[in-house]
């Protein structure tokens, strides 16, 4: 866990799992091992509803669920690296990477929208997403930091 002024970073790696479900399922568990939900079965419910009205593939091999829930308690952006690829969408896409943000319900200024907003335009880049895919994991939380860090500057 590394802690910034807006939102912890976590990173899941080898997540074994066959459906998108299982995928969201267990970054949920994980973050609710961690204590950053107040309620599993309510943040959980609202992610897998979120994906039922529009799945949230982006390209590159990465679903990017998000939702605002009554059930987070702080605002995270967890990535999970799968051990093999899972079909996301209905089309056939699958995703080798997974990035869910939570944040909790009554937040100020948008806060969902502003790390998504960030997220999409750092996923724009090849590099990025290669270092998303590969560098170690304290690395990796240490690379989102610094990025969130020149953002504010």
């Amino acid at each position: 866990m590394n802690q910034t002024s807006v939102v912890d970073y976590l990173v899941v790696s080898d997540i074994n799992a066959i459906t998108k479900q299982e995928v969201i399922n267990s970054l949920v568990t994980n973050l609710d091992e961690m204590d950053y939900l107040i309620s599993k079965d309510v943040f959980l419910h609202d992610v897998l509803e979120r994906e039922k009205k529009l799945p949230t593939y982006i390209g590159h091999e990465i679903g990017l669920p998000h939702n605002q829930s009554d059930g987070v308690k702080s605002s995270t952006v967890t990535i999970g690296r799968l051990a093999q690829p899972v079909q996301w969408t209905e089309d056939g896409d699958e995703v080798n990477t997974v990035i869910l943000i939570s944040v909790p319900k009554k937040n100020e200024d948008n806060l969902h929208l502003r790390i998504l907003s960030k997220l999409a335009r750092w996923l724009m880049h090849e590099e990025f997403r290669d270092e998303v895919r590969s560098l170690g994991e304290d690395v990796l939380i240490d690379v989102l930091n610094q990025k969130v860090k020149e953002d504010l500057e």
